[in-house]
């Protein structure tokens, strides 16, 4: 079974995101800020397949997030969800990333959830 990290600070989202994961039939970890899941990559024994990681987070942002697992875990599987794309840093900085973004608000179950099986699927084969 796939697991998928979740990063967002929004209790309501992490619980929705995950009801969805789960009933598409993925094993689901949750952090409500970054420094969380640093600490939940430190404890585990598994990697996710993916983790979706809000960018607008308390303390260290999404972005650094994603730098930190990549320089510490060699991490990369990270898509990135902002409810900030107006904003011209904020866009800036996801184009020089190269890494999948979804804006929210997120249609999860029509763009979110399909665009996760199909970029599990191509980097587990």
């Amino acid at each position: 079974m796939s697991l998928i990290l979740i990063v967002d600070d929004e209790p309501g989202v992490l619980q929705t995101f995950g009801d969805w994961l789960e009933s598409d039939g993925y094993e689901v970890a949750s952090a409500g800020s970054a420094e969380e899941a640093m600490a939940w990559f430190r404890q585990t024994n598994r990697f996710p397949d993916a983790a979706l990681l809000d960018i607008k987070l308390p303390g260290a942002n999404g972005f650094e997030l994603a730098d930190w697992l990549s320089k510490d875990f060699d991490f990369n599987d990270v898509i990135f969800l902002t409810a900030f794309f107006w904003e011209e840093e904020t866009r800036q900085e996801l184009v020089a990333r190269r890494r999948p973004y979804f804006e929210k608000p997120l249609k999860f179950t029509h763009e979110v959830l399909p665009f996760l099986r199909r970029y599990i699927s191509e980097n587990q084969g």
